[in-house]
């Protein structure tokens, strides 16, 4: 393996592990709903702690992507990543040692610090990655659905060792303890990357590193590049340099406006039916608390293959993505059918489960495959600067269509109980 391969390689690496640390906090806290709620069922938290994450996480999204950038790539991650461990070490500690009032106030609080930083994540992410290849994008929208499977497994792990009623507080402690250390683990790797040749080489195109502040890296880069390659990155240099026609967020919008209503009503579709509709079947004999896990790692497993199958297509296209979109709105239908069959007893409760299961895993594939077609589409729309934009719009976009899912969610959550 050539140097040049090893670079893009950690370069690859470091975008999923970006990835996987931009959601783990969140289904860290997803997993430990029932350790919140034996704590502060009174405060509702399995709907407070939603409601407050998905609030300031859109609005703080929609103020970077309004705003100009004020901050480095490097700043923004290493600020959104340390606000996460401490979101991880707050809650297990306020939820145990402080009266349930008080507790609840401190992990709302840390719910806050969640959604602040998984905003300022998130958007930088799917921001600076629309500068790289497509296969960048497809690693770091295939971390997002790894970190659903590994915090699924190591509730598996602390479960089978821990029992779950007697050793409910150091579980957590375990969970929480392991999550903050996966997130220093991204944090390393963070520092890892920036001295990557072929990182910098995007960073240096698009003045990230003018910025930073790194000296000798364009001295080093110079080393490494023949005379030929610099001279046409100097071209381009001076192109963007040339007075041209102001193209701002106005233009943005419209230019990627059907690939961001599209990951709307993806994700909008996706949060109404996962977990509600979902973990609501028989699956076989389970009892309840495997059902839903294994439900969920099952939606994660899935949803990581379609992420990972847009790396095959050979040329995305946005009639594959609008396909996709349409026949979505056929889950709709099937999840409530599937209720409604066991609820009278016209199916078996193994076909209910077979059922059960392959809904979810073909809706958790297409979600897969529409989440990374938009994402690898929106920045091909613009040029310059306003590829990280669009990065950063879809992103916004995602977080509108889980908003606007969580009240669908409470309509077919009705609508099936009165089936």
């Amino acid at each position: 393996m050539s140097e040049e391969e090893k670079q893009r390689k950690e370069v690859d690496f470091s975008f999923l592990l970006l990835g996987l640390g931009s959601l783990l906090p969140w289904n860290a806290i997803l997993s430990q709903l029932d350790f919140f709620m034996s704590y502060q069922k009174d405060y509702h938290p399995e709907i407070v702690f939603g409601n407050i994450n998905f609030c300031i996480n859109l609005t703080l999204q929609f103020i970077l992507l309004t705003t100009k950038k004020r901050f480095t790539y490097k700043t923004l991650f290493i600020f959104g990543l340390c606000g996460y461990m401490l979101a991880l070490i707050t809650l297990p500690i306020a939820t145990i040692y402080f009266p349930p009032d008080l507790g609840f106030k401190i992990s709302c609080f840390a719910i806050f610090v969640n959604g602040f930083s998984n905003a300022i994540v998130q958007s930088s992410m799917f921001g600076l990655v629309s500068f790289f290849p497509i296969e960048n994008v497809i690693s770091a929208g295939a971390g997002q659905s790894i970190s659903g499977i590994l915090m699924t497994i190591i509730r598996y792990i602390i479960l089978l060792f821990i029992d779950e009623k007697k050793g409910l507080n150091i579980g957590a402690y375990l969970f929480f303890g392991i999550s903050a250390l996966i997130i220093l683990y991204v944090l390393r790797q963070i520092f890892v990357v920036y001295k990557n040749p072929s990182f910098n080489l995007v960073l240096e195109q698009i003045g990230e590193l003018k910025e930073e502040g790194v000296e000798n890296v364009q001295k080093k880069l110079i080393e490494k590049k023949d005379e030929v390659e610099l001279e046409e990155i100097g071209k381009e240099k001076e192109k963007e340099e040339k007075p041209k026609e102001e193209k701002g967020l106005l233009f943005l919008i419209m230019k990627i406006l059907d690939i961001n209503i599209m990951v709307i009503l993806c994700y909008t579709i996706t949060i109404g039916l996962f977990p509600g509709a979902c973990i609501k079947p028989s699956l076989f004999s389970l009892t309840p608390g495997w059902r839903i896990n294994t439900i969920i790692f099952l939606y994660n497993l899935f949803d990581t293959i379609g992420r990972k199958l847009v790396g095959y297509i050979k040329k995305p296209a946005k009639w594959q993505l609008t396909t996709i979109t349409i026949l979505r709105f056929l889950f709709l239908c099937s999840f409530p059918l599937v209720i409604y069959l066991e609820k009278y007893n016209k199916l078996s409760i193994n076909i209910i489960g077979v059922l059960s299961i392959l809904n979810t895993c073909l809706m958790a594939m297409t979600n897969g495959i529409a989440n990374n077609l938009c994402f690898s589409l929106a920045p091909e729309q613009v040029e310059g600067e306003l590829k990280a934009k669009a990065g950063s719009s879809v992103s916004l976009c995602l977080a509108v269509g889980l908003f606007l899912g969580s009240f669908l969610a409470n309509v077919i959550d009705k609508f099936t109980n009165n089936l």
